[in-house]
């Protein structure tokens, strides 16, 4: 007899839905009609949408995972999220966490910047049903800082999104992907009750509830590649600690950091 295989449960990671690009470029942005394509297919399919902090609960131990599990969740916060993303989601009647970076909320951006969410659209997308988390203070790579800069960051972005949302904020999203221990021991300490990363991997039962492995969708991943990581096909299950190249890499950027913050003029270009 052959053993049951085990679970998978996608986390979806978009970070913008439209045509233009984002962080100068249109990988990280999803057309509207591929969106549309992909929240349909998640509903064709039956599956039960969940907020990172409804599915935090069931790796606690303190509600059971519900049938066919499908997590979507936004980083950045960009404008679109509430412009465009929403009516499909309430369309499909989907829901979604969104993970905004606290000091961009409803801050003009610079020339070269993207724009983000203000807090009436942020309130708005609260009341219908998306979760709020944080993704940091201003989008550092935490786990190149200092531990009172980490500190700063996540437990500085809550409070912020608190006092304005009026809203208890549960769940954050490490900026980039990157977190160590010491950044994870900061988000606990800091009131979280859970933390997503990336690791392009399908979260399971097991998974780690303060580094939640979620896939990145990009302009080309298509309803095909969101039907593969609904059928559990072509992605790993996320597996426990880190990679010895993602220590090797955290290694090469925090000597890099160290050495900008050192000598910043090597960090500017030249004319």
């Amino acid at each position: 007899m052959n053993p049951a295989p085990e679970i998978s449960v996608p986390v979806l990671c978009y970070h913008s839905v439209g045509d233009l690009r984002r962080d100068g470029t249109l990988r990280w942005s999803v057309s509207p009609g591929d969106f549309d394509e992909q929240m349909a297919l998640i509903r064709a399919r039956e599956r039960t949408p969940m907020t990172v902090s409804d599915y935090a609960a069931v790796l606690r131990g303190l509600v059971p995972l519900p049938p066919r599990p499908v997590l979507v969740t936004f980083d950045d916060g960009f404008p679109d999220l509430a412009e465009t993303a929403l009516p499909v989601l309430r369309r499909y009647r989907l829901t979604a966490t969104a993970f905004v970076i606290a000091a961009r909320v409803g801050a003009t951006p610079s020339p070269d910047g993207d724009p983000s969410l203000d807090w009436d659209q942020l309130r708005d997308l609260h009341s219908h049903g998306v979760e709020i988390g944080s993704h940091s203070q201003s989008h550092r790579a935490l786990d190149c800082l200092r531990r009172t800069e980490v500190r700063r960051e996540v437990a500085g972005s809550r409070q912020a999104l608190e006092d304005r949302l009026a809203t208890p904020i549960r769940s954050f999203a490490y900026p980039y992907g990157y977190h160590s221990d010491a950044v994870r021991t900061a988000v606990r300490a800091a009131g979280y009750s859970s933390a997503c990363g990336v690791k392009n991997a399908l979260s399971h039962p097991g998974d780690d509830v303060f580094a939640l492995a979620r896939v990145l969708i990009e302009r080309d991943t298509g309803v095909a590649g969101i039907g593969a990581l609904l059928d559990g096909t072509g992605w790993p299950l996320a597996w426990h600690g880190e990679r010895l190249l993602t220590r090797g890499w955290r290694a090469y950027r925090r000597a890099r950091h160290l050495v900008h913050a050192a000598h910043p003029r090597l960090s500017r270009p030249t004319a």
